[in-house]
């Protein structure tokens, strides 16, 4: 099980399932967790000695109404987050001057169900591991290690594969409805989602257009394409036109939150 699905494993315990009424049109947790994971490897830095280093301060910034909707939890959440971040900044091989810290803030121009990442590096030695780095370059500071830093880690910044598991297996792709958890597994080509009956996934939401997203499942690629719906198509909290999923991707339309999985991976 990945860092992302213990994530939300331990959000199930912290807000218990009524996930549809807590985030109905709000920013999902899950979509923080996600884009948190983004974060770490895009602002990655490789130094000297194929050391990679990786920030250990992020700061998530909500609008208003997001920020009240998870201020009773935000402490707790912030660690979760940041348990989170540390676990996929481990499994990665990167290396961080401190230990993880993940802040949640208020912005008062951001709308509702939109957010913001942002990301530095602080000073500070690192507690997770007393084994000391190998001797830097002059000039450079020396980099504490993560447990398992470089154990089989590759430097490539990439997602996860869109296919994973063990040769023979069989992988499913699934959309899974949040709230009642309702699993709609993807046919190969188009998959309309929407609230009218032509499509091929129903969503009963007043904020959904008939036709209002199309996940299309090309081999193993999957991609979301946006139909021109009223109130747009979100992936990780971003607005998109198009844009390639991978497992664990949380997509919003309307008040309706669907994770992308792929079963069996």
């Amino acid at each position: 099980m990945g860092a992302l699905q213990r994530f939300e494993r331990r959000l199930e315990g912290m807000v218990g399932l009524a996930f549809a009424r807590v985030f109905k049109g709000k920013v999902h947790p899950a979509e923080i967790a996600h884009a948190l994971q983004r974060e770490a490897d895009e602002q990655r830095s490789v130094l000297s000695g194929d050391r990679v280093l990786a920030p250990n301060v992020y700061v998530v910034t909500l609008g208003p109404t997001d920020h009240e909707n998870l201020v009773e939890w935000s402490e707790q959440l912030a660690a979760e987050l940041a348990d989170m971040v540390a676990e996929h900044i481990e499994r990665e091989g990167y290396q961080t001057f401190g230990d993880i810290e993940v802040r949640l803030e208020l912005d008062e121009e951001l709308r509702t169900g939109v957010f913001e990442v942002a990301s530095h590096v602080t000073g500070g030695a690192s507690q997770r591991s007393p084994a000391p780095p190998p001797p830097p370059p002059p000039g450079l500071p020396p980099l504490p290690r993560l447990p398992g830093a470089g154990m089989g880690a590759t430097d490539t910044g990439a997602q996860e594969p869109s296919v994973v598991g063990r040769p023979g297996q069989r992988v499913s792709h699934v959309l899974v409805v949040d709230g009642p958890g309702t699993k709609h597994v993807l046919q190969q080509g188009s998959n309309v989602l929407g609230r009218g009956t032509e499509a091929d996934v129903r969503l009963p939401d007043t904020g959904v257009s008939r036709k209002h997203a199309d996940v299309q499942l090309v081999g193993s690629a999957v991609v979301v394409e946006d139909l021109g719906s009223t109130n747009g198509t979100l992936v990780n909290g971003r607005r998109v036109g198009r844009q390639e999923l991978a497992d664990g991707d949380v997509l919003r339309i309307g008040h309706s939150v669907l994770v992308y999985r792929q079963d069996g991976a």
